[in-house]
C-alpha cells in the first residue's frame, strides 16, 4: 500500500471536528492500516477513531480500540485511554499485564479513592496487588439497583402554579428592564463617541426612550420564536426531525406516553427534533402548545434506557403543561443569537493573520460572551423553580421516579464523557445550559466521580446553606432533586434508586440535626456571606445618618441636619461597607499555600463528601492532570478551563491582575490557554459549594515552567476600586 501523507491524518481530524464522522472514520482507518506510518501518527488516528465511533453511537468499535490503547506499551497512551474514558475502560476484560499497567499509570490513588476494575476477570491478582501497592483500594463495579416503578399509583396532589407564574412575570419584567438599560447604555455610548469625533453628528433617535421599540421587538420574537429557533438551531447544530415511529425504536414507552397524554389533554403532538451529538441533551421550545418542539440528542437516545428516555420526554411535557417553556423560548432566542455572534466571530478571528483584526475579533466575541451571560441572569430563578415542577409532573405522569433518577445521573455521566472526549466544553453544552435537565457545571464533576455518587450528594442533602449558595445557579441541586424523587418513590412504597437522606425534618441524622441547630451567624457563615452583610451594614449606616440628620433638624443643629434625606450618603456607604467586607475575607479566601498547609489539608475525598463544607473553607490542593478547554479566541477570557485528573474533572477559575477582562490585554508569556492538552500540576484553593471548582494559584508544566493566576491581587484591586467609588461620591458630592 502506498504511504499515506501526513495530510491524511489532518484531513481525518478536520472532518471529525466538522462533525463529518463517516468521512473521518474512512480516512482514519486508512491511516491506521498503513504499515509505513509512524506509530505516533497511528495512535493519533486511533484516538480520533474512538471519538468518531462514540459520536456515531458505535460503542462496540470504540471499546475495541480502547482495549488496544489501554494496553499499549506507551504509558502516555494508556493514561489517555484510562483518564478520558473511564466508564468504557471499566468494561474491558483485563489480563494480568494490562491490569498492572493500569495500576502503574494512576499516580494519584489514595486510600480514599477507588479504582474500578472488572474484578471477575482477575480474581487471583487482587491480593498480590494489594500487597504491592498499600495505598490501592479495589472495589467492585457500581451496579444500578434498577429500583422498580409503580404499577398502579395514585397521582400526586395537584400543585399551585401561582408561584411559578409570578416568577415568570418577574423574570419577564427583569428581562425587559435589562434590555432597556443595555440599549440606553449602547445608544448613549455611540452618541458620546460621535460627539467627540470630528465631522460627525450624534444620531438623534438614540436620544429617545427605546421602551416602545423594545416592546414591539419582544412581541415579534415571542410570535415567531418557534420558526426563528428552528432556523437558528439548524444553522448552529444541524437539527433534524424525528418521527414518532423512529422514537418508538428507541423507546416504545415514550411514543405511548406522548400519544396518550396529548390525546387526553387535547393537544397536538409536539414536533420531535433530534440533535446529532453524542452528548445527552434535551430541551423544549415554542410559544403555544400547538407549536411546541421537543429536542433530544442522539446521545441521549443511545445512552439511556427506554423508561429513562420516557421520563425525559415527560419532563419536557411538564414544561409545556406549566407554560414556562414559552417564556424560556424567548430567552433561548435572545441568548442563542448573541452566543452565535460570540462563536462565529471567535472562529473567524482565529483564521485571521492581521494582529489588529484579531484583537477586534477578541473584543467583539468577548463582549458578545459577556452579553450572553448577562441576558441569562433574569431567567436563573425561573430555571430553578420550573425544574421542581417538571420533576413532580414527570413522577406523577409516569409513576417512575426511579427512572428519572437514573436518567439524570446518566446524563451527568454522558456530559462528562463528552467533555473528556472533546477535551473542551462544546458550544452546544454551554449555549443551551440554561434550558437542559441538568447543568453541565454540575455534571462535569459528579459524572467524573461515578460510581462514588451517593457520598458526593451528601452536601446537596444536608448542608444548611445549600439553598443560599444556589442563588446564582441555573439549576437546583441534583441531590436535592433526587432526594425529592426518592420521597415520591417512598410515597408509592417503592425502593428508591439511590440511598439518600429522606427529605423530612423528622428523619434527619443526629450529625445533621446538630449542624442545623448551630447558631445561624457563626464565624464561617459570616465570612462566607460577608458581602451580603457588608451591603446590609452600608444600608444601616446610611439609615443611622438619616436618623441623626432628622434629630438634629428638630433640635436645629444645621451642621448635621443636612444628612436627613440625602441619598448620596446611602449611595456612598453601601460601596464603602461592601469594600471593607471584601477586604476582611481576602486572607481567608486565599491562604498561603505551603508544603505544611498542603500536608494538613483534608483528603480530596473528604472535601468532596463533607456535608458541612463551604467555599470559604479554601483548602489548598495540588493535583496532576490534563488541562482541557476551548482553544483560541473563544477562550480568551479563560472561561473554559478544566482539569481532567484521576480524582475527577474539575472546573478551574483563572484571573489576570485585572480579572477576566484583563485577559484580553494582559496576557502572560506562558498563558494557561497555551497549556491546553498538556499534563500539568495545578496548585490552588478547592471550593465546595453548589458547584465544585478550584481557584488557581499556579499551573506548572512537566518541564517546571509556571503560569500564575492572580486571584488574590484581583480581589484586592476590585475591593479597592469599590472603596474609591464610594469615597468619590462623598468627596465630589455626586
Amino acid at each position: 500500500m502506498a504511504a499515506v501523507p501526513e495530510s491524511s491524518l489532518e484531513a481525518g481530524l478536520t472532518a471529525l471536528e466538522q462533525g463529518n464522522f463517516n468521512r473521518a472514520i474512512a480516512i482514519l482507518k486508512v491511516v491506521c492500516k498503513n504499515s509505513s506510518q509512524p506509530t505516533a501518527t497511528k495512535v493519533q488516528a486511533q484516538k480520533g477513531l474512538v471519538t468518531a465511533y462514540l459520536s456515531k453511537g458505535e460503542n462496540n468499535q470504540a471499546i475495541s480500540l480502547l482495549q488496544t490503547l489501554s494496553q499499549s506499551s506507551d504509558p502516555d497512551v494508556r493514561t489517555w485511554a484510562i483518564s478520558n474514558y473511564p466508564q468504557l475502560v471499566n468494561t474491558l476484560p483485563i489480563d494480568a499485564t494490562g491490569f498492572i499497567a493500569f495500576v502503574e499509570d494512576i499516580e494519584q490513588v489514595t486510600k480514599q479513592e477507588a479504582i474500578v476494575v472488572k474484578v471477575e476477570a482477575v480474581p487471583a491478582l487482587l491480593p498480590p496487588l494489594a500487597d504491592k501497592e498499600e495505598n490501592l483500594l479495589v472495589v467492585s463495579p457500581f451496579e444500578w439497583r434498577h429500583a422498580p416503578r409503580a404499577q398502579r399509583w395514585q397521582p400526586l396532589k395537584a400543585v399551585n402554579f401561582v408561584p411559578l407564574w409570578l416568577l415568570m412575570a418577574g423574570s419577564a419584567i427583569a428581562l425587559f428592564w435589562l434590555l432597556r438599560e443595555v440599549t440606553i447604555f449602547v445608544m448613549s455610548f455611540i452618541n458620546d463617541l460621535l460627539v467627540k469625533l470630528p465631522y460627525l453628528e450624534p444620531f438623534q433617535p438614540f436620544y429617545h426612550d427605546p421602551s416602545n421599540l423594545l416592546r414591539i421587538l419582544l412581541l415579534l420574537l415571542i410570535v415567531f420564536c418557534p420558526w426563528l429557533l428552528d432556523r437558528l438551531l439548524q444553522l448552529s447544530y444541524q437539527i433534524q426531525p424525528l418521527s414518532i415511529t423512529q422514537l418508538a425504536e428507541y423507546s416504545p414507552e415514550s411514543e405511548r406516553l406522548l400519544q396518550r397524554h396529548c390525546r387526553q389533554q387535547g393537544w397536538l403532538l409536539p414536533q420531535l427534533v433530534i440533535l446529532s451529538t453524542a452528548a445527552p441533551v434535551a430541551f423544549s421550545y415554542g410559544n403555544l402548545r400547538r407549536t411546541a418542539r421537543i429536542v433530544v440528542s442522539r446521545g441521549l437516545l443511545t445512552q439511556l434506557a427506554a423508561d429513562e428516555i420516557a421520563s425525559i420526554y415527560a419532563l419536557q411535557l411538564g414544561h409545556i403543561a406549566s407554560w414556562d417553556f414559552a417564556l424560556m423560548s424567548l430567552f433561548i432566542v435572545l441568548t442563542q443569537g448573541v452566543y452565535a455572534v460570540y462563536r462565529y466571530v471567535a472562529t473567524w478571528g482565529d483564521r485571521q493573520k492581521n494582529a489588529n483584526i484579531k484583537i477586534a475579533a477578541v473584543i467583539i466575541s468577548s463582549t458578545a460572551y459577556g452579553l450572553w451571560w448577562l441576558l441569562s441572569i433574569p431567567a436563573l430563578w425561573l430555571s430553578q423553580l420550573r425544574i421542581y415542577y417538571s420533576d413532580r409532573f414527570t413522577a406523577s405522569l409516569t409513576g417512575n421516579p426511579n427512572g428519572l433518577t437514573r436518567a439524570l445521573i446518566k446524563i451527568a455521566i454522558g456530559i462528562t464523557t463528552d467533555v473528556q472526549q472533546q477535551e473542551c466544553t462544546s458550544w452546544l453544552l454551554e449555549s443551551l445550559n440554561l434550558f437542559m435537565p441538568i447543568s453541565f457545571y454540575q455534571a462535569i464533576t459528579l459524572g467524573s466521580l461515578y460510581p462514588k455518587i451517593e457520598p458526593i450528594l451528601a452536601w446537596d442533602c444536608f448542608n444548611p446553606y445549600r439553598y443560599l449558595l444556589t442563588i446564582n445557579n441555573t439549576h437546583p441541586l441534583i441531590g436535592d432533586r433526587l432526594q425529592r424523587l426518592n420521597a415520591f418513590a417512598q410515597y408509592w412504597h417503592l425502593d428508591p434508586e439511590l440511598n439518600l437522606a429522606p427529605n423530612s425534618k423528622l428523619e434527619l441524622t443526629l450529625s445533621s440535626l446538630r449542624l442545623q441547630l448551630k447558631p445561624l451567624f457563626n464565624y464561617r457563615t459570616l465570612l462566607q456571606f460577608t458581602a451580603v452583610f457588608g451591603l446590609l451594614f452600608g444600608l444601616l449606616i446610611g439609615a443611622i445618618s438619616w436618623l441623626i440628620g432628622a434629630v438634629t433638624h428638630i433640635i436645629w443643629i444645621p451642621q448635621l441636619a443636612w444628612m436627613y434625606g440625602d441619598w448620596l450618603l446611602i449611595k456612598a456607604f453601601i460601596p464603602i461597607a461592601l469594600s471593607i467586607s471584601l477586604f476582611l475575607r481576602i486572607n481567608f479566601l486565599f491562604p498561603d499555600i505551603t508544603r505544611t498547609t498542603l500536608r494538613s489539608t483534608p483528603s480530596l475525598a473528604d472535601q468532596l463528601t463533607s456535608s458541612t463544607a463551604l467555599p470559604i473553607d479554601s483548602n489548598p490542593n495540588r493535583l496532576k492532570g490534563k488541562l482541557l478547554g476551548r482553544r483560541g479566541i473563544a477562550n480568551w477570557l479563560g472561561q473554559d478551563l478544566l482539569l481532567n485528573s484521576s480524582q475527577g474533572l474539575f472546573k478551574l477559575h483563572y484571573e489576570s491582575p485585572l480579572g477576566s477582562i484583563g485577559n484580553i490585554f494582559l496576557r502572560q508569556s506562558l498563558n494557561p490557554m497555551d497549556l491546553l492538552g498538556r499534563h500539568i500540576l495545578v496548585t490552588g484553593w478547592f471550593r465546595r459549594g453548589a458547584t465544585i471548582w478550584i481557584d488557581l494559584s499556579t499551573l506548572q508544566t512537566q518541564t517546571g515552567k509556571l503560569s500564575n493566576s492572580f486571584q488574590p491581587l484581583w480581589a484586592t484591586i476590585m475591593a479597592s476600586a469599590i472603596a474609591l467609588y464610594g469615597t468619590s461620591i462623598i468627596v465630589l458630592g455626586r
